[in-house]
Formats: structure tokens, C-alpha cells, sequence
């Protein structure tokens, strides 16, 4: 699901960004010293597009799917609070010390 999802959105991002921008240009003015081409550099452009889109979607599931049960915000699932006790009932040498 996340791989179709990021694909997707992959494409949107390449259609918008690629609209505006040329990879030729960029190839010119960052990457001069190697030979890249307009179809390399729209293959790179939606390579890097889709690893963030798929991290991003993977993230998302994984959060989804490890999250708080239903019905936590209105406290069904949760632990009953500590008992709170007093140190001198498990601990016989401190019944001569005051405790305030």
C-alpha cells in the first residue's frame, strides 16, 4: 500500500517540479563535471522523489499500525494508577525514622 501510495505521489511532485524546472539547467550548474542527460536527471528527480514519498508513507503505516488501541483517549486500555505505599511497611529498619 505504501509503494502505490508514494508512486503517486512521486509522479504529482515530478509533474509539478519538472513543469517548471529543466534538469538540463540544473546538470549545468551543479553537476557539470559528469555527463547527465534529461532523461537521467527526470529519472533521478522522481528517484529521490519516490525514496522520500515511500519513507514518508512507511512512516505514516507504521505509526498507524503501533499506535494506542481505540477507545484510549477515553481511558478503556489503560493501567490502573501505582499503588502508592509507605516505605516503612517493606523495610522494618526505618520504624524509628519520621517520615513528613
Amino acid at each position: 500500500m505504501a509503494a502505490w501510495v508514494s508512486f503517486l505521489a512521486a509522479s504529482i511532485g515530478t509533474l509539478v517540479i519538472f513543469a517548471v524546472l529543466d534538469p538540463a539547467e540544473f546538470t549545468l550548474a551543479w553537476a557539470s563535471a559528469w555527463d547527465i542527460g534529461r532523461r537521467l536527471g527526470y529519472s533521478l528527480g522522481f528517484a529521490f522523489l519516490y525514496g522520500v514519498c515511500f519513507l514518508a508513507s512507511g512512516l505514516t503505516v507504521f505509526m498507524i499500525r503501533t499506535g494506542p488501541p481505540p477507545g484510549h483517549a477515553q481511558g478503556r486500555g489503560r493501567r490502573p494508577p501505582p499503588r502508592v505505599h509507605d516505605p516503612r511497611e517493606n523495610n522494618p529498619d526505618l520504624d524509628d525514622e519520621a517520615w513528613s
